[in-house]
């Protein structure tokens, strides 16, 4: 019996040495570095979001490449969820250009809509490994509207920091909504109702948003409309906000814009 057993365990380990045997290495190298190539990258100066206005229907892309020898074509590759964009099929480069701009066509969009596009260089036309702050794939996302600025007023902050300072206001005619646009901090604003001549105006349909104002305590501050109201004697809108943070409330303190 101790015989048999030996010969059993004996089997078994040649059976998992021959398994190992044939399992191939999972590790599989990269493909070799293309270091002597053009280097084709979009360029950092690309937006990464566009505003249009309703009679805009296209836009141009910045390309770049590092080794400007020869002339040569540059298939591109684009993807969108959505079917408004036309994008070219290739870029082309004459001996000695570095720089190049395509155009893409933008058609179809509905107003006020964010729409998301990617534009990708193969590979083989790309330094894949080099260590660089520029890259061969572009994403940016464009929305068409009608906002134009009708009136430049004096804004008085009575909140954070009893600031006063010259402001422009917007208007959307399709939308028929005022806008404040990069108010307390870059990319910051709010847009709200009013009739031009009642009393009654109505901020952010009444919903909490972000301000841009960070405290260096509890962080963010969302501003939320407590009755905002027209002064027509004054020639002013009084946006009465109340000012909160995750741990609390700040009160309600007064923003104006006067006419």
């Amino acid at each position: 019996m101790k015989s048999l057993r030996y010969i059993l365990i004996a089997s078994v380990a040649l059976f998992a040495l021959a398994a190992c045997a044939q399992e191939e290495d999972p590790y599989k190298p990269g493909d070799p570095t293309n270091s002597n190539g053009h280097n084709v990258y979009f360029s950092a100066e690309n937006p990464g979001s566009l505003v249009l206005g309703l009679a805009d229907n296209s836009f141009t892309v910045k390309i770049e490449r590092e080794n400007a020898n020869g002339a040569i074509s540059v298939p591109l590759k684009a993807y969108s969820a959505s079917n408004v964009f036309a994008v070219p099929s290739s870029v082309d480069f004459a001996a000695g250009e570095t720089s190049k701009e395509i155009t893409v066509q933008f058609n179809g969009a509905e107003p006020f809509v964010n729409y998301s596009l990617q534009i990708s260089v193969p590979q083989e036309f790309t330094y894949q490994y080099k260590d660089q702050n520029v890259y061969p794939a572009y994403a940016v996302t464009v929305l068409q509207e009608d906002f134009k600025v009708i009136h430049t007023g004096t804004y008085f902050e009575d909140f954070w920091t009893g600031d006063t300072w010259s402001q422009d206001l917007e208007y959307s005619e399709l939308s028929d909504t005022y806008r404040f646009s990069d108010l307390w901090a870059p990319g910051y604003g709010f847009k709200f109702k009013w009739d031009g001549q009642s009393e009654e105006v109505v901020v952010n349909n009444g919903n909490k948003f972000e301000s841009g104002i960070v405290s260096d305590t509890y962080g963010m501050i969302s501003a939320e409309d407590q009755g905002s109201y027209y002064d027509d004697g004054e020639n002013a809108i009084h946006f009465v906000f109340k000012w909160t943070v995750s741990a609390g409330s700040f009160g309600n303190y007064e923003n104006v814009f006067y006419f």
